[in-house]
């Protein structure tokens, strides 16, 4: 691990290198956080181990910042623009096995609720279930079958597995971190053939291998005669650093670019720039900002009912967005008379409340993500921005209480790790 560790720092810094090109590469404010984001993303590709035995499933909270948990700590697993609002929860599955999956909303419901089944390495999503057609009880509680059947017409809570399936993922979208409550959930594998080594060290997630044993029988019999390892500690370590090599370097380079199609500080009506976000709309950019600069963001949502603006740096993650406000979604920011919003993003306070500080730094990426959108309504949001000193900016006075904006962040946060409150 630690030798793939060096080479995937390695491989980013030329990464960054090539897709910051314009701005003369990744400067020394985000070269002090590289080792932090190799970090991270080997934290991920170690938890992502943990679910490629699709025969015995576990969901797995992911994509966590750096936090605390049972007395003890854990330095985050941040990857590709994670989103301070959502809950995410992978678990590895196949289509040679049947599941159910059940949950429970317990109070106020998320402002978006998706249930993804992505196939191959990639993440390509194969089907999708909305949180909007979900059939939940009195009580909050729902059931979900999960097969290789497709689901038929009129048919609820299903999710269809097809050859090439690797994960389910679920994102519980929080605007207001204070009220909404993200669900509990639990999976069981109903049918299917033994647990066995193909399964253990993730045969079924292998690109080719996997869809070829899992649609056709005879194979599948004959890789489960072969039973999982008692402690297969070694093969886990070899997968995952397998894993951060096959896909790190390669997802980073893919996601950076994504950023820097465009000159610094230029963002643009959103569209769809990730395989395994298919039910959102993402504007994605980078920023180039001097001490006192302000890029102003203009956002009509339209037909989407939430957004965020996150600030992330050149390695595509977050930074503290708990004690400070480096994100804004759009039940935290205030409206225009004519349902715009106005957002400032800036190293230093505007003295405007649709603030969204870079957490210090002058160079970074941002990505707006679009969800929960109307059906009735076809008109997509719109995104524009430009750059004005900070000292001409020209906005309205609204009033506002930037402690009272951070200590409900700082609060918001707590609740999801509690009872164990974070520094």
């Amino acid at each position: 691990m630690q030798l793939a560790k060096i080479i995937l720092k390695a491989g980013w810094w030329l990464a960054a290198q090539k897709n910051f090109a314009a701005v003369g590469g990744p400067d020394q404010a985000n070269l002090a956080q590289l080792d932090q984001a190799v970090t991270e993303y080997a934290n991920q590709a170690a938890i992502e181990v943990l679910l490629l035995n699709s025969n015995s499933p576990k969901i797995l909270q992911q994509v966590n910042p750096p936090h605390d948990w049972y007395v003890q700590s854990f330095s985050g697993a941040r990857i590709w623009y994670d989103n301070p609002d959502t809950i995410y929860r992978f678990v590895g599955v196949n289509n040679a096995s049947k599941y159910v999956i059940t949950g429970r909303f317990d109070g106020s419901l998320p402002a978006d609720t998706n249930f993804s089944v992505l196939t191959g390495l990639s993440g390509t999503t194969a089907d999708n279930l909305n949180g909007k057609d979900l059939v939940v009880d009195s009580e909050g509680s729902f059931t979900i079958t999960v097969d290789s059947t497709p689901t038929a017409p009129g048919q609820t809570n299903h999710l269809y597995l097809p050859p090439g399936t690797t994960l389910i993922t679920t994102r519980n979208t929080l605007a207001d971190w204070n009220s909404e409550e993200p669900m509990s959930l639990s999976i069981l594998r109903v049918s299917g053939l033994p647990d066995s080594l193909f399964s253990q060290i993730g045969g079924f997630a292998i690109p080719g291998i996997g869809p070829l044993v899992s649609s056709n029988p005879l194979l599948t019999r004959l890789v489960s005669l072969i039973p999982p390892l008692p402690a297969p500690r070694i093969p886990q370590s070899v997968e995952a650093a397998t894993i951060m090599l096959l896909l790190g370097i390669s997802g980073e380079d893919k996601y950076m670019g994504v950023a820097t199609q465009q000159a610094p500080n230029v963002l643009t009506d959103p569209a769809h720039n990730a395989e395994f976000l298919s039910t959102q709309l993402q504007s994605t950019g980078y920023f180039h900002l001097g001490n006192d600069d302000a890029l102003v963001i203009t956002i009509t949502p339209n037909n989407a009912k939430y957004f965020v603006v996150p600030v992330t740096n050149d390695w595509t993650i977050t930074n503290n967005y708990w004690d400070e406000q480096t994100s804004l979604n759009v039940s935290q920011a205030v409206a225009n008379g004519d349902g715009s919003y106005t957002i400032v993003v800036s190293r230093s306070d505007p003295g405007f409340v649709n603030w969204v500080s870079t957490g210090g730094l002058n160079q970074g990426t941002i990505s707006i993500r679009f969800q929960d959108f109307d059906p009735a309504n076809t008109t997509d949001p719109t995104v524009s921005s430009y750059v004005v000193p900070i000292s001409q900016l020209n906005l309205p006075a609204i009033p506002y209480d930037r402690q009272a904006q951070i200590a409900a962040r700082q609060l918001g946060y707590n609740k999801r790790y509690w009872p164990y409150p974070q520094a």
